[in-house]
């Protein structure tokens, strides 16, 4: 398994001959990854043998990091997903080379460590309010008046303070660690 690094676009690719099109024919694919504002993502296009135009590409759904993989010949990836906890960040970092991931990758890597370190001081608590029966109007009318009920706004502002507090705190690890890493 050969970690392949910044193949970030069609043109600078990874390409694969004598790729496999239908039962008879053979032709090349070629695999990038593509990096944006929303992480990065696996992608690879197909020659068409028969008119010998690039097919349209094929992309995954975004992950924080994506890396190709070169497992004998068979082009793969190796991702870190967006929800990744300390554990997989730590297990992902350990099989990669850091030092050859492009700068918004480490910048992934950065918003994922930050977001672990705060939330290992984060609980939830998940609380029954109240049945409701959909089916009856009573009850509809009921849910209405209790989602307006000013307790009920009381606790969503209190939430909202509490989830602006958890992102500014998340936001200043962040900065941090860009610093600590020359990522600014």
């Amino acid at each position: 398994m050969i970690f392949i690094y910044n193949k970030d676009s069609f043109k600078n690719s990874v390409e694969v001959d004598n790729y496999p099109w239908g039962f008879r024919f053979r032709t090349k694919r070629r695999y990038w990854v593509e990096t944006t504002n929303h992480g990065d993502r696996f992608c690879y296009a197909t020659l068409n043998p028969k008119t010998n135009e690039w097919c349209k590409p094929k992309k995954s759904t975004y992950n924080s990091i994506v890396v190709l993989v070169d497992d004998g010949g068979y082009i793969t990836s190796y991702s870190l997903s967006k929800c990744a906890n300390k554990d997989d960040v730590t297990r992902v970092l350990a099989a990669i080379d850091y030092d050859k991931l492009s700068k918004a990758q480490k910048q992934q890597v950065c918003k994922l460590k930050s977001i672990n370190h705060v939330m290992e001081n984060v609980t939830w608590t998940v609380e029954k309010t109240s049945e409701y029966n959909l089916s009856d109007p009573a009850d509809l009318a009921r849910m209405k008046a209790d989602a307006n009920s000013p307790e009920t706004k009381a606790r969503e502002a209190e939430q909202a303070k509490e989830n602006q507090l958890i992102n500014r705190s998340i936001d200043l690890v962040y900065k941090t660690c860009l610093l600590k890493n020359n990522l600014v």
